[in-house]
Formats: C-alpha cells, structure tokens, sequence
C-alpha cells in the first residue's frame, strides 16, 4: 500500500485477519457473490508460503473453502495499483502452485482492493491486459470495494465489521468544520456511541475478544485521523474511553454469573476469580489504554463486578501496571 502514514491502516486489516479472520467472510460473500456460512474456516497460508509473499507486502492473504482470497487496502488511488495487484497475485499464485494432469497450474487468487477514501475516478472494478508469449491476450479484473459508500446500517446488516475502524475516513475533508461546528460535533460523538452500541449487541461481539479488539482498532485510527484536530480528538477519546465504562455487555455479566456458579462447585473466591478474572483483566487494559484513570476505572469495576475493594484493588495492582 502506498504512503500517507499508510502502515497503520495495513497494520490494522494484518490484526484482524490475524486475530479475527472469521471478519472476512463476510466481505468475501459481498465481494465475490459466495455463500459461505460464518463458521467456515479461514486459515493464513502455510508460514513458508507467506515468506515468499511477504516479499511483496500483500496486505490479507487467506484462503477460505478451496480458494486463496487476496484483499489489499487502498487510501488514495493510484494509477499503478493494478500493476502491484498483479506482481502480488502473481507471487501468491506461485506461493501456492499445484500440479494438474502433470502441469503446473497457477491458479491466481480473488483478489479486491478495498479503498478507504471516496474519490472521483475509482472504477468498479479495475483492469489489465496481459500478453502472453503466443500472442493471446488475457485481461485480468480486480473488483474496487468502496468503503464510502456502504452506510452504518448496511455495515451491521451485512455483518462488514470489518469496516468499521475505517469508517471516520469518510469525515476527513469535514473534520475542521465538524470541529467548529457543536451540532455537527454531537452528531459525529451521537454516531460513535451509536456504533459502540451496535457493535456490543452483534453477535460477532459475542466472541472472545473481538469488542475489545474493535474498540482499539476504531480508537487507533481515530486519533490518526484527528491528530490535527486536538479539541475533536479529545471529545472522541471521551466516548471511546469513558463511555465504554458503562456499555452494558451481556457478556460482562454472562462470565460473572459463570464465575459465581464456579465458586459455588469449587470454593467461592477461587472460582469466582477464575470466572472473571481474565475478563477483569482485558477490562482494566482496555480502559488503560483509552486514558481512563485509575481511581476512575476501580470504581467502575468495582461496581460493576459488586466486588470488595481489596479484590478489585489486586486486579489492578496485576494488570494496570
């Protein structure tokens, strides 16, 4: 992917194919027309495969089903993006070659790029003519995905959490006008709180992690996207820091219940903090991390898990620190 401090948004897609990779799907079946359910599985190709790609820094590389899917990202375009998808795919296509009926076969990935930005000019799906030695030409197609376009109920409706770190990129050329502006202020914090929200009621939140995940991923571009902007960034902060000390997660609860039934058949405290603990603990690093303070987070905690102040205070003397 090209420049623009353009790392932390590959970074971003890397963790969650690498943390995530169920997060896919999803885009695949919008993508590519496909059907496959949630559970199916995605896998990174074998690590002396991703070696050899990794020379040309492809940005998601798996492969799901019998096929290898290839997704780059894309801020800006570029008029030699296709250029670059075909040494990428070229080299994936290598990293993976099979023998058929005695020949070897490359068998070029699915690939898409997903633009981050909503420019002028970006095609459907873009193109290039390859001409092999015998004179046949080949055109080879590359679906565009434009982030822009899909509103936040379609991204929910059509499960693209995928999208939702990128999503204040269609905010950047209003962010000075945002920020002078209080009603379109509250309305870009309205819309966050709105996307926690959401994003805590998914049934992807549901599994171990991912609502965490997301939230540091969302808040990570966040604070790139408003670096100039220090009084908006802030306000921001707010809801992605404070705020998440008061999202009612089903599953906070659901694991207390779990600990306090675990206590019960093994020894009360022991398996209570058995139950809990590792939730406690993303809790504490989590809030940590989005500038809550100490004394603030304790309270919470402490509230929320109904628990003594000496067992909240071991907690966080383990994992603030």
């Amino acid at each position: 992917m090209e420049n623009d401090n353009s790392t932390i948004y590959d970074d971003v897609l890397r963790t969650i194919q690498e943390r995530h990779p169920e997060l896919l799907i999803p885009l695949v079946n919008e993508v590519f027309h496909t059907s496959y359910p949630v559970n199916e599985k995605v896998t990174r190709l074998p690590e002396e495969y991703q070696k050899l790609v990794s020379k040309v820094v492809a940005d998601s590389c798996s492969v799901i089903g019998n096929r290898v899917y290839h997704v780059e990202c894309q801020s800006t375009k570029d008029g030699r993006m296709m250029l670059r998808m075909a040494e990428y795919d070229f080299m994936i296509a290598l990293a993976n070659v099979g023998k058929y009926s005695g020949h070897y076969r490359l068998q070029m990935p699915k690939s898409c790029i997903l633009y981050l930005r909503g420019e002028a000019g970006i095609p459907e799906e873009d193109e290039l003519e390859i001409e092999l030695a015998d004179g046949q030409v080949v055109t080879y197609h590359v679906p565009s995905v434009k982030l822009e376009k899909y509103t936040l109920n379609e991204i929910f409706e059509k499960n693209l959490l995928i999208f939702l770190p990128y999503y204040i990129m269609r905010y950047e050329k209003k962010f000075n006008e945002i920020a002078q502006d209080e009603g379109k202020s509250e309305k870009l914090v309205q819309e966050y709180e709105n996307i926690l929200k959401q994003l805590d009621r998914s049934d992807r939140a549901e599994r171990e992690g991912l609502f965490w995940d997301m939230m540091r991923l969302i808040k990570r571009i966040l604070d790139y996207q408003l670096r100039r902007e220090d009084a908006l960034r802030e306000r921001m902060d707010g809801v992605m820091g404070g705020k998440v000390l008061d999202l009612p997660s089903d599953k906070l609860r659901e694991e207390r219940e779990k600990g306090i039934e675990q206590g019960i058949e093994k020894g009360i405290e022991q398996g209570i903090e058995q139950g809990i603990e590792k939730v406690i603990g993303t809790l504490i690093e989590t809030y940590r991390e989005f500038g809550a303070s100490k004394e603030d987070t304790q309270t919470k905690l402490q509230a929320k898990f109904e628990l003594a102040p000496e067992q909240i205070g071991k907690y966080m003397g383990k994992y603030w620190e």
